[in-house]
């Protein structure tokens, strides 16, 4: 190899090195901030394998990728379309879904709120209003078809306090002009407490469908 030749080579290396540690952080004054691998797919730590590959099972798509498109605005999912209970509850009052995102960073990272309507009475002027307050939102899909899933821990109580779950929350669709197409809902039972007797099992989860198959977007705050 000739003298030339070798210290292109040398210089290629050094090239291909810079690009490659670039990628994986940014220089910020004295501090280097590490930015993290795009993610793909819901982790097992939030929720287990198994569970996942039964939800699939059951019919609740999951829409894995790391190019998501970008989800926007308050969606409603109305009326709610039970599709399976692992643990075999039936709640036929569920009826009003709310979803916000906000906020949503270049590899994902989202802000979610959701408000759940139970209709206790069978009376639909008289709902029952149940927070959501998630934590470790994201979004996972690809932007060229529009599918995405949204997954997060939250903590969901009632306003009486009378009980309360931690879950692994999960919204599928594909994202319209105004609305979700084909939503899907889903929650992974972590743990619970107060008044259970209307509560999955820790460890169970339950999936609904949008029973119009189309979440619309509305521009109410809450």
């Amino acid at each position: 190899m000739t003298k030339c030749t070798k210290h292109l080579s040398i210089l290629m290396g050094l090239f291909a090195l810079s690009v490659f540690l670039f990628t994986g952080c940014l220089k910020e004054g004295d501090e280097t901030i590490v930015l993290p691998f795009p993610i793909e797919k819901i982790p097992y730590d939030v929720i287990p394998e198994h569970i996942q590959d039964s939800l699939t099972r059951h019919g609740f798509v999951i829409n894995e990728g790391a190019t998501p498109p970008k989800v926007e605005g308050i969606f409603v999912a109305s009326p709610m379309d039970l599709q399976i209970a692992s643990d075999n509850y039936v709640n036929p009052n569920f009826r009003y879904l709310y979803m916000a995102f906000s906020g949503q960073h270049l590899r994902g990272k989202i802000n979610y709120r959701q408000v759940q309507y139970d209709t206790i009475f069978l009376n639909e002027e008289q709902l029952d209003e149940v927070m959501g307050d998630a934590s470790m939102a994201q979004v996972i899909g690809t932007k060229d078809n529009n599918k995405f899933t949204m997954y997060c821990i939250q903590t969901i109580v009632p306003p009486d306090s009378s009980w309360w779950c931690k879950t692994a929350s999960v919204v599928s669709g594909v994202l319209a002009d105004d609305g979700i197409k084909n939503c899907q809902y889903a929650e992974y039972i972590i743990d619970r407490g107060g008044d259970v007797s209307r509560l999955s099992e820790v460890g169970t989860y339950r999936t609904w469908n949008d029973g119009d198959g189309f979440a619309n977007q509305v521009f109410e705050n809450f």
